[in-house]
C-alpha cells in the first residue's frame, strides 16, 4: 500500500512570492516527489484543497523556545504555534542558548531568563550543543529545529555575570566554545548585547569571536547594544564587525522605541550594502509590543556578581535611591560601557512613551499572593499596594526573582499596527514571533497569532503586501536567511512541510486581554510527510520534526 499523499485542487503560494497557481502536489515519505497533474496516481491518502492555499510550512526564525524544546509537554504547550502553520523553528536568538553549559553557573543563567524556562524548570541533562541536540532528538520534537549557540551562555560560562572586559585569555576560551559548537551544528552566533552579560562586552570582543563564522560561512545574529535613542549606533557597530569579518548578518527585531533613530539606522544598511556588506537581512513581529526579562529594567551595573549580589543590592534602600535617580535621570549616550553599561532604560517616562501610551504588563507570578496581578500594568500593581512605581518593581523581582517578566505594550492598537506594518513591509523583513513565556499564564499574544495576524489582517484586509508576499516573509526569506536548506519553497525534492489555510477565514483573534485563543484557518500542517494539523483536529504525538543540524563546512570545504 502506497504512503503518497495527493494535495489537489488548491491554489500553490510556493514561497517565492510569486503569483498563486493550481496544480497539485505529491509527498512521498519525508518529501514533495513533484509538483504537477497526478491523474489515476496511486494515493494513500487525498486532501482536496480547493478553495484553499497551498503554502511552505512557515518559518518562525526567531524564538526563545530552545529553553523550552527539552520539555517532553512542548508538543502539548507549543500546539498554538502549529495552528498558526508553522513547520519550523530557529531558536537560540539574541544569546542565549541552552548549550554548551557551565553546570556550576547555570543557576543565573535560568534565573535571569527564566520567562524561556518551562515552569517545572530545566535540568540541563547536557554539557556540549551536541549532547544537547542529541537530548532533542532523543525525545523526540513535533517541529523542525534549527539552533544558533547564544554569546551571553557563552560568556557566563567564562566569566559569570562579571561587569568588565574580556581579557586574551577568556576570549580565547570562548572562541573554543563557540568553535566547538558550530562543528556540533549550530546555525550561527546569536548577540544579546542589550542583555547580561553580554551589555558588558567590548566591541573589540565581539570582533574577536564572530570572526570564526567566516570559516563555518554561518550568520552573526545580533540583538543590538540596545533599542534607544542610540540604537542606530549599535546597528552601526555590527555592521561594522560583520564587514571587518566579511561575515554574513541579520539583524534581530530591526526597530526602536524612537523612530528617528530606526530612519538612521536604515541609512546606515542601505549605505553599508553599497559598499557590499552581506547583510541578509531583518525581522520583526506583527505587535507593537516587547517582552524582555524584568531583570533588564534594573540598571545593568546591579548584576555584577551575578543575581544573588543583584538582590541584596535591591534590598538596600540607600542602594535603591540611588538606582531610582540614575533611572530618572540617566541619558544613553556610546559607548555603553562609559556609562555604567546602560543601553535602555525601560521604567523611565518620556515625552514619547506618553504620547504612545505605553504600559507596562507585569507576567509570570507564581507566589499565590502576587498571581491577582498577572497581566497587569505596573503602574495600577503599585496603586493598588500603596507604594510607588520603582519600589513596586523592586520588590516584586525580590518576591518572584525566579519568574515574572514584562511587556512594553503600546496602548494605541491602531497605531501600533501601522507602525509594525510598515516595519515588516520592508522585503528584507522576516515574520518571527521572537516569543517569551510560552509556558506561563498569559503570554503575549504573538505565541497565538503572528503568522495568521499578518495573513489575514495585514494582507488580506488592509492590503499593506500581497498574501503571496506575507507568505514569502514566512518562508523562504527566514529560510534563506538562516541557510536552511530543501525548506522554504514548494518544489520537487524539498522536504514536505506543508501549511494549507483557507484565505478568506485565516485570522488572529488573540488579544493581550485574552491571548489564549487559537488562529482561524488553518486547515492541514504537515511536517516531513507527516500530518500533524488536519481540519482542526491536532495529532501531539506525531512528533514528525527534524533536529537540524548545520553540515560543517569550513572554508567552503565538507568536514
Amino acid at each position: 500500500m502506497s504512503d503518497k499523499i495527493l494535495i489537489k485542487n488548491g491554489n500553490i503560494m510556493d514561497g517565492t512570492g510569486s503569483p498563486p497557481f493550481k496544480t497539485e502536489v505529491l509527498i512521498n515519505g519525508e518529501y514533495i516527489e513533484d509538483i504537477g497533474s497526478f491523474e489515476g496516481v496511486d494515493a494513500a491518502k487525498i486532501i482536496d484543497a480547493k478553495g484553499l492555499v497551498i503554502a511552505p510550512g512557515f518559518i518562525d526564525g526567531h524564538t526563545h523556545l530552545d529553553f523550552f524544546l527539552p520539555s517532553r509537554r512542548h508538543a502539548e504547550v507549543l500546539e498554538s504555534w502549529i495552528r498558526m502553520g508553522v513547520t519550523t523553528l530557529v531558536a537560540g536568538n539574541c544569546g542565549f542558548s541552552p548549550a554548551p553549559i557551565n553546570h556550576d553557573r547555570e543557576k543565573d543563567l535560568s534565573i535571569y531568563w527564566n520567562f524561556a524556562l518551562p515552569q517545572d524548570g530545566l535540568k540541563y541533562e547536557w554539557t556540549n550543543f551536541k549532547e544537547y541536540l542529541d537530548f532533542l532528538e532523543r525525545i523526540g520534537q513535533n517541529f523542525n529545529v534549527a539552533i544558533l549557540v547564544g554569546h551571553n551562555t557563552i560568556r557566563n560560562n567564562i566569566m559569570g555575570f562579571e561587569a568588565r572586559f574580556a581579557n586574551d585569555t577568556e576570549i580565547s576560551e570562548m572562541k573554543n566554545q563557540i568553535r566547538q559548537a558550530l562543528d556540533e551544528g549550530a546555525f550561527g552566533l546569536s548577540l544579546g548585547l542589550g542583555y547580561v552579560p553580554g551589555i558588558y562586552s567590548h566591541t573589540d570582543e565581539i570582533l574577536e569571536l564572530s570572526s570564526i563564522l567566516k570559516e563555518y560561512d554561518r550568520p552573526l545574529v545580533p540583538h543590538t547594544r540596545g533599542l534607544s535613542n542610540q540604537y542606530h549606533k549599535a546597528v552601526e557597530e555590527v555592521i561594522n564587525i560583520a564587514e571587518k569579518n566579511e561575515i554574513k548578518l541579520h539583524l534581530s527585531h530591526h526597530s526602536s522605541v524612537n523612530p528617528s533613530t530606526v530612519k538612521k539606522a536604515d541609512k546606515i544598511i542601505m549605505q553599508a550594502k553599497k559598499r557590499g556588506a552581506h547583510i541578509v537581512g531583518h525581522d520583526n513581529i506583527p505587535y507593537a509590543a516587547a517582552c524582555s526579562t524584568s531583570f533588564c529594567g534594573l540598571p545593568p551595573k546591579l548584576l555584577d556578581g551575578g543575581i544573588d549580589k543583584c538582590l541584596e543590592r535591591l534590598k538596600d534602600q540607600k542602594i535603591r535611591e540611588k538606582i531610582i535617580q540614575d533611572i530618572k535621570n540617566v541619558k544613553i549616550t556610546w559607548p555603553n560601557w562609559e556609562n555604567d553599561y546602560w543601553t535602555d532604560v525601560f521604567l523611565k517616562e518620556t515625552l514619547l512613551s506618553k504620547l504612545l501610551r505605553v504600559k507596562l504588563l507585569m507576567h509570570g507570578f507564581k507566589l499565590e499572593k502576587n498571581q491577582k496581578f498577572e497581566n497587569m500594568p505596573l503602574k495600577k500593581i503599585a496603586k493598588k499596594l500603596n507604594k510607588d512605581y520603582f519600589n513596586t518593581f523592586f520588590d516584586l523581582i525580590i518576591e518572584e526573582h525566579k519568574g515574572i517578566f514584562f511587556s512594553a505594550v503600546i496602548a494605541g492598537g491602531k497605531i501600533g499596527d501601522m507602525v509594525m506594518a510598515k516595519a515588516i513591509s520592508d522585503p528584507y523583513c522576516s515574520i518571527i514571533t521572537d516569543h517569551v513565556g510560552a509556558d506561563y499564564k498569559t503570554p503575549h499574544p504573538v505565541q497565538y497569532g503572528a503568522f495568521t495576524k499578518v495573513l489575514g489582517k495585514f494582507a488580506r484586509d488592509k492590503g499593506y503586501f500581497t498574501m503571496e508576499e506575507a507568505i514569502r516573509k514566512m518562508t523562504s526569506l527566514p529560510a534563506s536567511q538562516m541557510q536552511l536548506e530543501n525548506r522554504g519553497f514548494l518544489k520537487k525534492g524539498n522536504f514536505a512541510d506543508i501549511t494549507i489555510f483557507n484565505p478568506k477565514t485565516v485570522n488572529s483573534p488573540a488579544t493581550f486581554k485574552d491571548p489564549h485563543q487559537f488562529s482561524e484557518g488553518i486547515e492541514y500542517v504537515i511536517i516531513n510527510g507527516k500530518i500533524v494539523l488536519e481540519k482542526g483536529t491536532y495529532y501531539p504525538k506525531t512528533l514528525a520534526g527534524k533536529v537540524l543540524r548545520k553540515l560543517c563546512i569550513k572554508n567552503n570545504v565538507l568536514s
